[in-house]
């Protein structure tokens, strides 16, 4: 049985580590909050700029094809966010990379209407993201968000997560087996490993947390995008 002098030690080693963890705690939820910056990346088309538009300003311009980042400050449910849109173009379209220190969550926008004929594009965009050392130290969160989900022509969610799997299991194959011969980014850092070895890619197997969920700009209709980025 424990003596009293013996109970003190333990007690000061306890008050201890909770005084480390509660330091801890705080200092995660620290950066956590301190990072405000929304990202709207995608392929060109996607709908990004129109998102970007809807969100800030509440108005619908019509599709142009930006080279230029747009960024500025948006207010969600009495939550203020610096919401950052890059251009999909390929030439451009990594300066995403800049902003990764002050990203708070990434939004990946997709045509549901042409996915499937543009699932090349779509799905080395996306692995270049996931695959980003960055993005999964953050445990930056991402939403694949389905736009134009109210055409007749679009493709259902779950069908568009399938066809994403498919493509960056087969980008994961040959990369990794020609890594010794490519860069693996334009930072030089090393490519991350996705999904685990051995199993076809799933984004269940990311640290990240990834949500695909359904939108229309043209019909403004964004509260899943909206919800998604306030709660995250």
């Amino acid at each position: 049985m424990l003596d009293q002098l013996d109970i003190i030690p333990i007690a000061i080693v306890s008050t201890i580590v909770l005084l480390i963890l509660s330091v801890l705690i705080g200092f995660v939820l620290k950066r956590k909050s301190s990072k405000t910056t929304i990202l709207l990346l995608g392929a060109t088309d996607a709908g990004k700029t129109q998102l970007y538009t809807q969100l800030r300003f509440e108005k619908k311009t019509s599709t142009v094809t930006s080279m230029k980042e747009n960024e500025g400050p948006v207010t969600l449910k009495n939550k203020t966010y610096e919401l950052v849109d890059i251009p999909g173009h390929e030439r451009v379209r990594f300066h995403y990379i800049d902003y990764l220190p002050v990203t708070r969550s990434i939004v990946f926008v997709v045509d549901s209407t042409t996915v499937a004929r543009q699932i090349r594009i779509v799905g080395e965009y996306l692995y270049n993201i996931l695959a980003q050392q960055q993005v999964q130290k953050q445990h930056i969160p991402i939403l694949i968000a389905c736009n134009k989900t109210d055409l007749i022509t679009a493709l259902p969610k779950d069908k568009i997560q399938q066809r994403l799997e498919v493509e960056i299991n087969r980008l994961r194959s040959t990369r990794t087996a020609a890594v010794e011969q490519q860069e693996a980014n334009i930072d030089d850092e090393q490519e991350a490993y996705l999904g685990y070895e051995g199993e076809d890619f799933k984004f269940d197997h990311l640290d990240n947390d990834v949500q695909f969920d359904t939108c229309s700009v043209e019909k403004d209709e964004l509260d899943n995008v909206v919800d998604w980025i306030v709660n995250n």
